[in-house]
């Protein structure tokens, strides 16, 4: 049987109160059953003191211990003017908070067998002694040994008496026994109380926790069988909150993915099939009749096993980026001669869409550069037909080179209008992403082209970004490090 975790957070909470609450138990049953008598001792040393301050202050009232004597002061005398200062004594006290006797016999308890003030009898255990030992008030028989203590009455700085006192007797088991049974009844009591408390609290904290989890174990397992709309409402703040969260963005994330991979298909579908009826119409043509054989009709025939054939390199192309890191052979180039050629290359076609392509060179001279030239043809072919394919006619395309830093080349390239919205730029090297599903604006064709650029730009540990052009376009800025094929 598998235990749930609410219950395991309880068993875990009520445990820890457990062990807290046996071990302050403990620890206070075994400082009463030690200190009891301990202290009833130390009280009494602490009231021998104060009697020997009252003594020396009467003394001195009457003008030394003599005096004091001769004016008929007994011990009675001091020791009721004792009591009015300081109380009542501890075996005393000690009766008052004892149980009564119907309490005694609802609780079971037999009354002492002899009077508590019997035990104390500081009057009977008191006595007061000149300095050379002649004794002045209370029991002459007090004689110094180890069961008396003294302590001295000084007036200035001259000790002119001394109290003896005889110590206590032992409390009676009897007495120790109902002190202590009381104090281990109230023990028990309060922690019985705390642990029902704790239990009702480790409960409650214990389904709070739980919820939640018990959410996200639900959403789980909807979004593993495929309802990747699920999503957890929550207002947490803490880790599980953000668990939450996150369990939300993975499922919209898996949900985009999954509408962008049908998009994908379809996309790819109809690029397939686009020249694969174009050809199978010209050869059925060709067969028929229909079309005459001739340079022409073989020359149409090869463009759309052209186009074909572009297409499946550029599918092949993610795909091997999505495994790995694209193979690339870095090269010693002139950088100058390398983007010039490129450009010359999209001249006719900017010419016949009556655009103007212009590239300029910003201190290069001759600078060298380590890049695979294969693969820097194709990023920057790609974004200069891009733009060339989506600027309206008149209009603009400029390519500006320069050396970003000593390490580094930065290459922009801006054109004039249309321009993409916020939330195009962000997503428009995601490969397959369409900015328009008419296919007339950015990405176009199958939508793969930004995305192969923005992996050889990685290939090459460089950086391609997208924003908003001052022509009124959009502005693709590239950087390259110097030496494409370093590492760091």
């Amino acid at each position: 049987m598998r235990i749930r975790l609410v219950h395991k957070q309880a068993l875990l909470l009520v445990s820890s109160v457990l062990i807290t609450v046996v071990a302050m138990g403990s620890l206070t049953a075994w400082n009463l059953r030690d200190g009891f008598s301990e202290y009833l001792a130390g009280r009494d040393i602490e009231r021998l003191e104060q009697f020997a301050d009252l003594v020396a202050m009467t003394a001195e009232k009457y003008g030394g211990v003599e005096k004091m004597e001769a004016s008929g002061t007994n011990l009675h005398d001091l020791l009721h003017e004792f009591a009015k200062i300081h109380g009542a004594s501890p075996i005393r006290a000690l009766k008052d908070v004892l149980p009564g006797k119907e309490l005694n016999a609802a609780l079971g308890f037999k009354p002492p067998p002899r009077p508590i003030d019997s035990i104390d009898a500081f009057k009977d255990r008191i006595a007061v002694y000149h300095a050379d030992g002649h004794p002045i008030l209370g029991t002459p028989a007090l004689s110094q040994s180890a069961q008396t203590i003294d302590r001295p009455v000084t007036l200035g700085n001259s000790v002119v008496a001394f109290v003896r006192m005889a110590k206590l007797k032992p409390v009676p088991n009897e007495v120790e026994y109902r002190f202590l049974a009381m104090q281990y009844k109230s023990t028990l009591a309060v922690s019985f109380l705390l642990l029902v408390t704790a239990l009702m609290l480790a409960l409650w904290i214990s389904k709070q926790w739980v919820k939640p989890l018990i959410e996200i174990q639900g959403a789980s397992e909807l979004i593993a069988k495929g309802k990747l709309q699920t999503r957890l409402k929550t207002n947490r703040t803490d880790e599980i909150g953000d668990a939450m969260a996150n369990i939300n963005a993975m499922a919209s994330s898996l949900e985009i993915l999954e509408k962008t991979k049908r998009q994908w298909l379809a996309d790819i579908s109809h690029e397939l099939r686009t020249p694969l009826t174009i050809l199978r119409g010209e050869i059925d043509g060709l067969i028929e009749g229909v079309i005459d054989y001739s340079p022409t009709s073989m020359n149409s025939l090869r463009e759309e096993v052209l186009k074909l054939n572009s297409l499946v390199n550029d599918l092949h192309l993610l795909a091997l980026s999505d495994l790995q890191v694209l193979p690339c052979y870095f090269e010693e180039l002139n950088l100058k001669k390398l983007i010039s050629q490129i450009v010359d290359r999209f001249q006719r076609q900017a010419a016949t869409k009556d655009i103007h392509l212009n590239v300029q060179f910003i201190e290069i001279e001759e600078l060298q550069v380590r890049w695979d030239s294969r693969r820097i043809d194709q990023l920057v072919g790609n974004l200069i037909d891009n733009s060339l394919r989506h600027t309206d006619s008149p209009g603009k395309v400029f390519v500006t080179v320069q050396l970003k830093n000593p390490f580094a080349v930065s290459i922009d390239i801006n054109d004039t209008a249309p321009g993409a919205s916020e939330n195009d730029l962000k997503h428009l090297f995601d490969p397959l992403f369409r900015a328009d599903t008419s296919r007339s604006k950015w990405t176009g064709g199958s939508g793969l082209g930004l995305s192969i650029c923005q992996q050889i730009t990685n290939s090459h540990h460089g950086l391609l970004k997208a924003s908003h052009s001052e022509l009124g376009g959009i502005s693709m800025h590239l950087e390259l490090p110097i030496d494409g094929d370093a590492t760091t």
